[in-house]
């Protein structure tokens, strides 16, 4: 095992393989505790605002090293089964729809109370932290800071002494790279070369042997420098059915890091499993 330093950064092809959305249902906390405890994971992040986030809290306690960023929340996507901000305060009424839910998508998002989208994104850290959570970086659900709030997520990792979820080379380019990148400097933030999330949904005849055969693919394919593969695992059940048709896909997370041949490819290509604990280090370390 290599030990990522700033100097050999782009000797080595790292990789988080992480897990999101810990805390969302009872059916995903199982699955990435599972896979963490079997080594097929090595991070993951806590949604502080959903009803399984103390359950989530109750895994870190029992085993302190599991690697928990927090995946700051702004959207609620599933059409019966919600949540919402942590605070009510002036302002909060534009984080929200009619029923003081967080809207399903992002599309509120330039629109929203500046001063309120801090305070709760500030909150849910704090959350964490109160719930026994030392976290390990900050990222964001649904990619909803993207665009009018990207400095947000950049100016609270600085302020939080963490490393943040942000590519110069994203799948989706919001235009604003190059701009956040040179904060990121700016602030000492430190943040992967790439980030590669898994799909959500595949197509009718993209069964689990396309999928894994995908990984195997972006695994081999993986570049110099710190990438972090995400993707998001849940046990098959009915709570989990109840929530999302796309449930197959997430049983398809489940699996693909716990498959021999995928596991295969990683000790076969040499490449070094980090967390983000690694990169939290780095960054604080650049600051003293």
């Amino acid at each position: 095992m290599i030990m990522l330093t700033l100097e050999n950064r782009y000797q080595h092809r790292f990789l988080i393989v992480h897990a999101d959305d810990f805390g969302m249902c009872h059916s995903t906390n199982r699955a990435i505790v599972e896979l963490w405890e079997r080594g097929a994971i090595t991070s993951t992040t806590l949604m502080a605002n959903c009803p399984w986030a103390l359950e989530a809290a109750a895994a870190v306690s029992w085993d302190p090293q599991l690697d928990v960023g927090v995946h700051l929340t702004s959207t609620s996507e599933w059409e019966l089964y919600k949540w919402g901000p942590l605070l009510r305060q002036p302002g909060a009424e534009t984080l929200t729809d009619a029923l003081g839910y967080f809207p399903a998508d992002t599309r509120h998002m330039p629109e929203v109370d500046a001063a309120a989208l801090r305070a709760e994104l500030n909150a849910q850290i704090a959350f964490a932290k109160t719930i026994g959570i030392d976290p390990t970086h900050l990222d964001n659900h649904m990619g909803s800071l993207r665009g009018a709030h990207h400095r947000l997520l950049i100016e609270l990792g600085a302020e939080h002494g963490l490393p943040v979820r942000f590519s110069e080379y994203p799948d989706y380019a919001s235009g604003d790279e190059a701009e956040i990148a040179a904060l990121c400097r700016q602030l000492g933030v430190l943040h992967p070369d790439r980030v590669i999330g898994l799909p959500f949904t595949y197509a009718d005849e993209e069964d689990y042997g396309f999928a894994r055969e995908h990984v195997r693919s972006l695994l081999r394919d993986l570049q110099p420098g710190v990438t972090e593969l995400l993707f998001h695992p849940s046990l098959e059940t009915d709570e989990l059915k109840a929530i999302t048709d796309s449930w197959p896909y997430r049983l398809y997370d489940y699996r693909l890091f716990l498959d021999p041949e995928v596991r295969r490819v990683l000790a076969d290509e040499s490449i070094e499993l980090i967390g983000w604990r690694e990169l939290r280090e780095l960054q604080r370390a650049e600051v003293r």
